[in-house]
């Protein structure tokens, strides 16, 4: 049984996921940048499931993406591709599964099961503060246990206490990235501490960060099954298709603030590969005795510097959203000295909106608003189509108006007949006309 399952391991289990020492590799790493010797090219490759004589299994997907990050990783001394390809998933079989079958490869999506806290609130440490991993710091009375802030992520269990702390839980799963980073701080330790000429004591130096309840030694063994004597170097390895590097995480298209951007959809029932840890009890065991609880599906967003993560009422089955976010860079767990560290809790007026899903409560919200914005806008457009219209109106009115009586007193005073004009020069109404003497009304 893997290290990270084995129930029967004392409680210092938890702290081999914590890999603080490997920071140093990435110091070392950029001491050595300056005397890089190239890569190797990879000599030999892993073989298919079915092969006779495999030791171990592992996802198709996941080596792949081991392969390419090891590739692209310079190094300061002699050191081949699959010597380097070796150094780095030996750890994974001690941290995550031995892969001894192809259902128990590897999964790139394993969840830490092991953080959970003493009872004890308190900063001093990792294990005591564990208690800010539960949503709102409540670890005592959640009613929310399965919003829970996993801290220990992928095949490398890495942990934000130490060199996980820079990535998102989606950056951890997927292999490609997170392979990246060990692949270089390996080397560099490796090389660092002799290289080939060192021997073992090279590798186990590789290793450190890993070494905790034997790992060095467990290590040794994976490695050696990979590239032993007289077979093709990883002849031992099975490949398993249907392992992807995201080990069943999906990436999505999410809108939160008003805006579109990228998501990841975690949901521990869509683990490909070994899913041991995603079946013991969801809650939770006894606290400071048993497992901590496996988190519902949740959704991870990176923005503004932090990494999110949120579960959905249509997830969790709760009656609220649940949303949390950790500076990058910094421990999830709020930490004595660590002004910054720690998961920042809230509930979301308006929840996270996956665009694959329609019909979560957030998307019908959002569509509902979307369209009262809309019907709004249309309505404003129209009544300021109106008054503009208005305006201009107003003014053609009013000249309209002003030439009026302009018109009628042109009208009065245009020239008329010579009787009109003659007959207003008497009073009775009539005039006088040269032989005729008085014509009208009088006459």
């Amino acid at each position: 049984m893997p290290d990270l399952a084995s129930p029967a391991l004392p409680t210092p289990r938890r702290a081999r996921r914590r890999l603080a020492v490997a920071a140093v590799a990435v110091a070392a790493a950029a001491a050595v940048a300056g005397t890089l010797i190239p890569a190797a090219p990879a000599g030999a490759a892993a073989v298919p499931a079915g092969t006779p004589g495999v030791r171990h299994y592992f996802g198709r997907g996941a080596y792949e993406g081991i392969r390419q990050a090891v590739a692209a990783t310079p190094r300061s001394c002699a050191l081949g591709d699959d010597y380097l390809t070796a150094l780095v998933m030996a750890p994974i079989f001690k941290e995550v599964s031995p892969g001894l079958t192809p259902q128990t490869a590897p999964s790139p999506m394993t969840l830490s099961r092991w953080d959970e806290w003493t009872g004890r609130h308190s900063g001093s440490d990792n294990m005591n503060a564990n208690y800010g991993l539960y949503p709102f710091r409540d670890a005592a009375h959640t009613p929310f246990p399965r919003a829970y802030w996993t801290p220990g992520i992928g095949v490398f269990q890495y942990d934000s206490a130490g060199v996980g702390a820079p990535y998102t839980a989606a950056e951890l799963m997927d292999v490609s990235t997170v392979a990246r980073d060990v692949a270089a701080g390996m080397a560099a330790r490796y090389c660092r501490a002799g290289g080939s000429g060192a021997g073992a004591r090279a590798r186990a130096a590789a290793w450190q960060p890993w070494a905790a309840l034997g790992g060095v030694a467990k290590s040794e063994r994976f490695y050696q099954d990979m590239l032993a004597p007289g077979v093709a170097p990883f002849e031992r390895i099975g490949l398993v298709d249907g392992i992807e590097k995201g080990g069943g995480m999906q990436a999505r298209t999410c809108r939160l603030g008003g805006k579109a951007l990228q998501c990841w959809l975690v949901d521990p029932s869509r683990a490909q590969g070994a899913n041991w840890w995603a079946k013991d009890d969801p809650t939770g065991g006894a606290r400071a005795r048993g497992e901590a609880p496996l988190p519902a599906p949740f959704y991870v967003v990176k923005r503004g510097g932090f990494e999110e993560r949120h579960w959905l009422r249509q997830d969790t089955g709760y009656h609220l959203d649940i949303s949390g976010r950790r500076r990058l860079g910094q421990n999830a767990r709020p930490r004595d000295g660590q002004p910054a560290s720690g998961v920042q809790w809230w509930s979301p007026r308006a929840a996270l909106c996956d665009t694959a899903r329609p019909k979560l409560v957030a998307c019908v919200a959002q569509r509902a608003a979307a369209r009262k914005a809309a019907v709004a806008k249309a309505a404003a457009v129209k009544k300021a189509a109106a008054g503009k219209k208005s305006a201009v109106a107003r003014p053609a009115a009013a000249a309209k108006k002003k030439a009026a009586p302009a018109k009628a007193r042109h009208d009065h005073e245009r020239p008329r007949t010579i009787p009109d004009m003659l007959g207003s020069l008497h009073p009775g109404g009539g005039y006088f006309a040269p032989g005729l003497g008085l014509v009208g009304p009088e006459g």
